[in-house]
This record gives C-alpha cells, sequence and structure tokens, in this order.
C-alpha cells in the first residue's frame, strides 16, 4: 500500500491528489497511518444514446470542403434567376 495523507496533508495538496487519481493511482486519506477513504479515478460513465439514429451517425466527421463561401451562394442564387424554370 501505498503512503496514507493525512486530513490536512490532503486539503493542502489536494489537487496534486487529484492529479494522482486521474493518472490511476489510488490515493489514500486517513489518520495516523490508518487508511480510512480513498481517491481513485472513476470509471468512464457510459455513453447516453438518445434518439432512434444515435448509434448511426457517431463516426461522421466534419467536412470543410461542403462550406460554401457568401459569393458562392450569391452566384448560385443569381444563376438561379436566370433559369427558365425559375418561378420568380
Amino acid at each position: 500500500m501505498s503512503k496514507v495523507y493525512a486530513i490536512h496533508e490532503a486539503k493542502t495538496q489536494l489537487s496534486k491528489l487529484v492529479k494522482k487519481a486521474e493518472e490511476g493511482q489510488t490515493v489514500y486519506l486517513g489518520a495516523y497511518g490508518r487508511p480510512t477513504a480513498i481517491l481513485t479515478k472513476l470509471p468512464e460513465a457510459p455513453k447516453i444514446k438518445i434518439g432512434i439514429y444515435a448509434d448511426k451517425y457517431k463516426d461522421v466527421k466534419w467536412d470543410d470542403s461542403l462550406i460554401s463561401s457568401d459569393e458562392d451562394i450569391v452566384k448560385d442564387f443569381e444563376d438561379s434567376l436566370n433559369r427558365d424554370d425559375c418561378l420568380l
């Protein structure tokens, strides 16, 4: 077993001890060298699926090539005005 941190020492070094726990170490807290509590990393929370398509698109990556500039949008609009099937 590793070192048992006294409560006062744990209070003054809490951020350091939490960092140790995040790295996977178990930190023992107690008094007079006897552990009474542990500080450890929490297990990963399960992913919650919301909606019927939640698992269908989980690996979709953003594609910057799909972004149109304002100039492209204006050109597309103006070109649509010149088409024969335009309703304007």
